[in-house]
């Protein structure tokens, strides 16, 4: 790279739920803290192992909605952060002196709300003499991309996690680029590249703007869920400028977590709409194929199953659209926190222009309130549509058991005739046969042999006369069925 810097400094704000969710599945309790261990032992390298549950208390439930959670202060105190350096960790309780020179990491752990949080500050010490940024010198930062701390997507737990980097440039560049917008951002983009090398995918440029003075390029565009990690480069424009940003970084990690909760239930809802939809389309395929002849009749077995299945899907659908609205609630309720983070840092900077923190609320999060309700119009639909469904597949059930009753009665009345017309002929037969009065008469193969035609013949003539009658029946049933379509 063809800058130099004066600066560079790395702050991860970070957030996951602090209790178990029944439809985010397994709750895993140390996974934030065992991250910043992490990050601490990878970008740190302590001669010592660092473990940040031993300097919290996680035991209480707090009843403030913002707790500091450094177990050296009190819970409703400020945040307090944790030192931590290559040779030890600080409290700053005792005034112990940090080492300016040597690389620093700067702990906040905190909870706000439901959330745990760390704001994770990594300092590289001031170097009075300027030397030239290298993709080496970045990358030593993020060794194997430990600064995205779910880089594979999988714990429903992790709300997300904003990356701010602080490049403050040498005197004569701050001069030179200040107004440069396209100079900045090419430093930017080549700064992202060299953070995140290899094959991992870069968040994509999104915005510019400028915040308490400084000149600012954000990455990472929420649709983009597979790529998607929300960073945003600042140039540092002078001193105030960054005092400013000192004394809001508070404010900031407030900020942020109410933009990742806003984010995190909207993904939620877009993967309950997902799942709800593959589902409705298998059930609607099935219905279908249940609702096609087989040798021109139903298929009674699909059906029959179809009707265990559905009110069981229904049940699903009520919780999934129970959930959607809980999530809902969320957007509305950190929709509200968000602008009112944002009019409280406006109070203490009332001449501040925060337009690039507000255009979150006014591009995004009325869209997504608007997307969810939408969603939950679809499950109120697609319910009506299973109901109408199981109304169907019960009718067509019920109109199939009478045909079959109406089938069997007429095989049963078909079959009395024709047992009612044999036995007549087996009568007639025998009162028809001529009499003989020899003495074979007497005879029992004689007997056998009237006796033998007489019933084979009734039977002959009563199954003859049963399917006749059938048919008729059959017949008059379709001219009746005509008369009325």
């Amino acid at each position: 790279m063809d800058f130099k810097f004066h600066t560079h400094n790395i702050h991860l704000f970070a957030y996951y739920l602090s209790e178990k969710v029944d439809s985010l599945g397994d709750y895993q309790q140390h996974w934030l803290w065992d991250k910043c261990d992490e990050l601490v032992a990878k970008t740190l390298k302590p001669e010592f192992e660092f473990s940040i549950e031993e300097h919290l208390h996680l035991e209480n439930k707090h009843e403030e909605p913002w707790a500091n959670l450094n177990r050296y202060f009190s819970n409703t105190d400020d945040y307090h952060p944790i030192y931590v350096q290559h040779h030890g960790f600080f409290t700053d309780k005792n005034g112990e002196k940090i080492d300016s020179n040597r690389k620093t990491s700067i702990i906040y752990p905190v909870q706000i709300y439901d959330s745990y949080g760390i704001g994770f500050q990594l300092i590289n010490p001031t170097n009075e003499t300027t030397k030239p940024i290298n993709s080496s010198d970045i990358a030593l930062a993020n060794p194997n991309n430990c600064l995205i701390l779910d880089i594979n997507q999988k714990n429903e737990y992790f709300i997300g996690q904003t990356l701010l980097v602080t490049i403050k440039l040498e005197k004569r560049q701050q001069l030179k680029q200040k107004r440069d917008k396209v100079k900045l951002k090419n430093i930017a983009d080549k700064y992202i590249e060299s953070l995140f090398p290899g094959t991992f995918r870069k968040p994509p440029f999104n915005r510019s703007g400028n915040l308490f003075g400084s000149s600012v390029f954000e990455y990472g565009i929420i649709r983009a869920s597979k790529s998607y990690n929300h960073i945003i480069i600042c140039f540092i424009g002078d001193d105030d400028s960054e005092d400013k940003l000192n004394k809001n970084y508070s404010q900031l990690l407030d900020l942020f977590l109410f933009r990742n909760k806003i984010i995190h239930a909207y993904r939620q809802v877009r993967k309950i709409e997902k799942d709800g939809k593959n589902k409705s389309r298998d059930i609607q395929l099935d219905i279908r194929k249940s609702q096609e002849f087989n040798d021109s009749e139903l298929d009674l077995k699909t059906l029959h199953e179809l009707l265990v299945r559905l009110p069981n899907l229904l049940d699903e659908y009520a919780e999934k659209i129970r959930f959607i609205k809980e999530y809902q609630n969320i957007i509305v309720d950190y929709y509200q926190n968000y602008s009112d983070k944002i009019h409280e840092i406006k109070s203490d900077f009332p001449n501040e222009d925060l337009s690039f923190l507000e255009m979150f609320n006014e591009r995004a999060c009325s869209p997504f309130q608007e997307r969810v309700a939408a969603t939950v119009q679809f499950f109120q639909l697609d319910t009506s549509l299973i109901n109408n469904g199981i109304d169907s597949i019960k009718s067509q059930l019920a109109i199939e058991q009478a045909r079959k009753e109406r089938h069997l009665q007429t095989t049963i009345t078909s079959l009395g005739i024709g047992i009612a017309v044999a036995g007549n002929i087996a009568s007639s037969y025998e009162s028809a046969a001529p009499v003989n009065n020899s003495e074979n008469d007497t005879k029992w193969e004689n007997f056998a042999i009237s006796f033998g035609l007489s019933t084979l013949g009734g039977i002959l003539a009563g199954l003859l006369i049963a399917v006749l009658f059938t048919k008729l029946l059959h017949l008059f049933q379709l001219v009746v069925k005509s008369k009325v379509e």
